[in-house]
């Protein structure tokens, strides 16, 4: 799948990959850590370590090697936190610098606390939430001064939609953001927990023009049109790849 992406982005997307590990037995670890991540980094396959977080304390020794491998690699990490308890998700990702800490459904405020000023962005899916029906607490994170992002975690099996403006609707419908919070979260902050806002997430001199128009007449018009494209013209890189005639 990597080295999919790795020719995938070759072409006119940017796609930021990242290798994820979820805990399995020592016996797999240690292929991993020793062999697996070291030909990844090596052939630049992805950016990112991404970590399963598991709250079996047994598993502990494993979550803690694998991000100081993937440190000592160079690689960015980042924490996926989608179990009902993420207390130690969190504390880990402060710890090691993550660059973003995904889901965090039952985030509790302190762990919004722990989060705030620590630099990791809290990137949050509200089109997961679609299946299970708890939501990220995204007023506790904000209100505390945690940086939010959104995603669509799009995946064949549980969040199937691709469509950001309808992960930024249902940030407005269902998590409690206010529009311009949700637009911030899908843009710069986002480029943020990527670590590529440098380059991209705004508009600004030196920075790459990649650009939606929408047929709106307000952006708060985001927060409520589920379900209808308002995207008109595109714009890549300062190149128009659609316009509103189709073209």
């Amino acid at each position: 799948m990597l080295r999919v992406l790795n020719v995938l982005n070759k072409g006119a997307l940017d796609i930021v990959p990242t290798f994820l590990y979820r805990p399995g037995t020592a016996e797999d670890a240690e292929r991993i850590f020793r062999d697996l991540m070291f030909v990844i980094r090596r052939r630049r396959l992805a950016r990112f370590a991404d970590l399963q977080w598991d709250t079996d304390a047994a598993r502990r020794p494993l979550l803690v090697r694998y991000l100081e491998a993937a440190l000592s690699l160079g690689f960015a990490c980042k924490i996926h936190a989608d179990r009902h308890s993420c207390t130690g998700a969190v504390s880990m990702a402060v710890e090691y610098g993550a660059a973003s800490i995904d889901h965090l459904e039952y985030a509790t405020l302190d762990q919004a606390r722990t989060l705030a000023g620590a630099g990791t962005v809290a990137t949050l899916l509200p089109c997961a939430s679609l299946r299970h029906g708890h939501h990220a607490p995204a007023r506790t994170l904000i209100d505390a001064g945690v940086a939010v992002a959104l995603g669509t975690n799009f995946n064949p099996w549980l969040s199937p939609p691709l469509n950001m403006q309808t992960a930024v609707s249902l940030a407005c419908m269902q998590l409690g953001m206010s529009p311009a919070e949700a637009i911030t979260a899908a843009t710069i902050n986002s480029a943020h927990a990527l670590r590529i806002a440098s380059r991209v997430g705004s508009l600004e001199s030196e920075k790459l023009a990649d650009v939606l128009i929408l047929n709106t007449g307000d952006y708060r018009e985001l927060a409520y049109q589920l379900g209808t494209n308002l995207v008109g013209t595109t714009i890549k890189r300062g190149s128009v790849v659609k316009d509103t005639e189709g073209n």
